[in-house]
Parts: C-alpha cells; sequence; structure tokens
C-alpha cells in the first residue's frame, strides 16, 4: 500500500512550522553540520541565509544535503532561489516572514543583495509520526508505513 499522500501529512504536521534542524552539506569530501532553522511545505524545506556563507558556498558546489531532527532524517537537493525581495520569491518570502517572525526582522536584511532563500528540494526522508515509520520517496512520490512506537528517551 502506498502511504505517501498520509507521510505528507505527518510532515506537515511535523515540520510546517519554525524548527531548529540540523543540515549537512560537503566541503572537500568532508561532512559538515550546522542547525538552522527550517520551513516545510510542498516537498521542500526552506531556509532563510546569506550567499557568503560556507553552508551556501557548499551547497553551490555540492547541492545534495541532509537533514536531521531527532530521528527524522532526509535527503534532498538545494538551490539558492534568490533574494527574499526577487517577484519570484514574494509568496514564499512573506509565508517566511510569519514563520520565522521570531527572529526574521532583526536578523534577515532583505536590502543585503546576499540575503537569500534556500531551497531544498527532499528526495526521500525517513519520518516518525504517530506510532508510525514512514520511509518516503519523494522522486517516486511512494511511501511506507509500518508501525513503530519510539521509546528513545
Amino acid at each position: 500500500m502506498n502511504y505517501f499522500n498520509d507521510s505528507l501529512i505527518a510532515m506537515q504536521e511535523l515540520y510546517g512550522h519554525d524548527i531548529p534542524m540540523s543540515l549537512a552539506t560537503v566541503s572537500d569530501g568532508k561532512p559538515n553540520a550546522r542547525v538552522v532553522n527550517v520551513y516545510y511545505k510542498d516537498k521542500s524545506f526552506y531556509i532563510t541565509s546569506y550567499a557568503l556563507t560556507n553552508k551556501v558556498k557548499e551547497i553551490i558546489v555540492n547541492p545534495n544535503v541532509a537533514l536531521n531532527h531527532n530521528l527524522f532524517v532526509a535527503h534532498g537537493t538545494a538551490v539558492n532561489i534568490g533574494n527574499p525581495l526577487e517577484n519570484s520569491n514574494k509568496g514564499i518570502r512573506d509565508e517566511l516572514k510569519e514563520v520565522f517572525s521570531a527572529f526574521y526582522n532583526k536578523h534577515v536584511n532583505e536590502q543585503d543583495p546576499y540575503t537569500c532563500i534556500i531551497k531544498i528540494e527532499l528526495e526521500d526522508a525517513l519520518v516518525f509520526a504517530n506510532n508510525f515509520k514512514y520511509c518516503i520517496d519523494f522522486v517516486n512520490e511512494t511511501a511506507t508505513r509500518e508501525d513503530c512506537v519510539v521509546d528513545i528517551v
């Protein structure tokens, strides 16, 4: 049975808001990890950043990234979609301003041309929700589900 739609609902419930998550990139064959604030929408995560940071520089060279939060893990392709003020980013900018309201106006300088939005298009994920474990394939839009009680303290 395909549980893809159920898994998307679980993703939205768990990550469709501001949440700190580890983002892993690669530089010179070595992994780098840092915690960033992310927002999930439509099979992608969004991050506000700055084009001159190591994470963005690393994404330009190698767009393959991983995300982690507790037992959740996902892989995807990251791309700098540009400054929040670009016309093409109006919709997501408005959402990010609301979702990241705790810090957006203090830490996101939209007037700086290096300020950017990173979009991570998900390829796969392992999600634990509602006593189930979902293995999601975003590319083929399939997911499996099995009973799983998370009892890690």
